[in-house]
C-alpha cells in the first residue's frame, strides 16, 4: 500500500489510498468501493485525535507507526474509559492507514479485582464480554450462555450461535467480514463457556451495546444498498434463508422482495424523536429487515425501531 510522506501526520493518514474505501465490498470492476460521506467524516474526526496522540509523544511520520505503537494507543484508550466499540472505531481507519491488520491488536483486558476497586472505570468498562458484544450485539444473558462451539459458516457468512435466545428461541447472530478474524478469537471449539462469570461488569451497559449495533448494522446494509447493484436481491435472498430456517411461527409469511421497495416511514412520536436526534425519518425497509432477521431474531421492523433505533 502506497504512503505519502509529506504534511501533517494527520493528511498523511488521509492520503493513504485504501483509508475511505471499503476493504471487503468492490464494484462490478472490481476496485474497491468507497465509504460513504457519513463515514468518511468520521474517519476523518477519529484520525485528527489518533493523530494528536501520536504527535503527543513526538511521532511526525505515518511510517514510524507500527503494531506496537497501534496496541499503547489502544491500551491508552481503554484506561482513559474508552468502550470496546470505540476504540474499534478509532483503530478501524488508523489501522487501514498503517496496514496494520486490526485483528492484530489485541484489545485490553481488565480483570474483575480492578473493577472492584475502581468504580469510575468500572461502569465504562464491560472486559472482554463487551469487546466480542461490540461487534455481534447480543443480549447479556445470551452472552453467558456462549461456548467455544458457538461460531459457524452458512454460505459464505460467519454467525454466532445462541441456542437459547429470548422466550428460548435459536438466535444467528451474523458477523461482518471485517470483524470475523476479532470474533474468531473468542471461540476455541470447545464446550466451554467463552465468558467466566467473573468477568462481566455489574453496572455496564451490555444491552446499550446491542442498541448501538443495530443502529450501525441499519447504517451498514443502507449504504450498500445504496451504493451496490444487485446487492439487493442478494440481501433479500439471504434473510429469507435465515427467515425460513428459524422463524417457525411465521415461516411462510415472509413479504416478496417488492415490498421491501416502499420506505419504512417514521409518524408520530418516532417521527420527532428521530428529528431531535438528528436521525433519519425515513428508511430503507429492507435494511430495516435485515437487522431485525440477522442481528436482532425479532422478526419485526417496528420492534427493531421502538426498541433499537433510538439513542436512551
Amino acid at each position: 500500500m502506497g504512503r505519502k510522506e509529506g504534511g501533517s501526520l494527520f493528511h498523511q493518514m488521509i492520503n493513504v489510498p485504501d483509508v475511505f474505501t471499503y476493504s471487503h465490498r468492490t464494484d462490478k470492476d472490481g476496485n474497491a468501493m468507497a465509504v460513504s460521506d457519513q463515514t468518511r467524516k468520521d474517519y476523518q474526526n477519529w484520525l485528527h485525535k489518533s493523530a494528536d496522540y501520536f504527535k503527543g509523544l513526538g511521532i511526525r511520520r505515518l511510517s514510524d507507526i507500527d503494531k506496537e505503537k497501534i496496541q499503547a494507543y489502544a491500551d491508552y484508550l481503554k484506561a482513559n474509559g474508552k468502550t470496546a466499540s470505540t476504540i474499534h472505531s478509532y483503530l478501524t481507519p488508523l489501522c487501514k492507514a498503517t496496514g496494520v491488520e486490526l485483528a492484530e491488536i489485541e484489545k485490553p483486558i481488565r480483570h474483575a479485582s480492578e473493577f472492584s476497586r475502581s468504580s469510575g472505570i468500572g461502569k465504562a468498562d464491560g472486559g472482554r464480554p463487551a469487546e466480542l458484544n461490540a461487534m455481534i450485539g447480543l443480549r447479556v444473558d445470551e452472552l453467558r450462555q456462549l461456548r467455544g462451539s458457538d461460531i459457524k459458516e452458512r454460505n459464505g457468512n460467519t454467525s454466532v450461535i445462541v441456542r437459547q435466545g429470548k422466550g428460548g428461541k435459536y438466535q444467528e447472530q451474523k458477523v461482518l467480514p471485517e470483524d470475523v478474524a476479532a470474533v474468531r478469537k473468542f471461540f476455541d471449539g470447545s464446550e466451554r463457556k467463552v465468558f467466566r462469570m467473573n468477568e462481566f461488569v455489574h453496572g455496564f451497559d451490555y444491552h446499550g451495546q446491542r442498541r448501538e449495533h443495530a443502529y450501525k448494522m441499519l447504517v451498514y446494509y443502507t449504504e450498500r444498498l445504496k451504493t451496490e447493484p444487485g446487492y439487493r436481491k442478494a440481501l433479500y435472498k439471504e434473510l429469507a434463508d435465515q427467515w425460513h430456517r428459524n422463524n417457525k411461527k411465521h415461516r411462510d409469511k415472509l413479504e416478496p422482495l417488492s415490498y421491501f421497495d416502499k420506505p419504512y416511514i417514521l409518524r408520530g412520536k418516532n417521527r420527532a424523536l428521530a428529528i431531535a436526534q438528528g436521525k433519519p425519518v425515513v428508511l430503507d425497509r429492507l435494511a430495516l429487515r435485515a437487522v431485525s432477521i440477522l442481528h436482532l431474531a425479532h422478526w419485526r421492523d417496528k420492534v427493531t425501531v421502538q426498541s433499537y433505533y433510538f439513542s436512551r
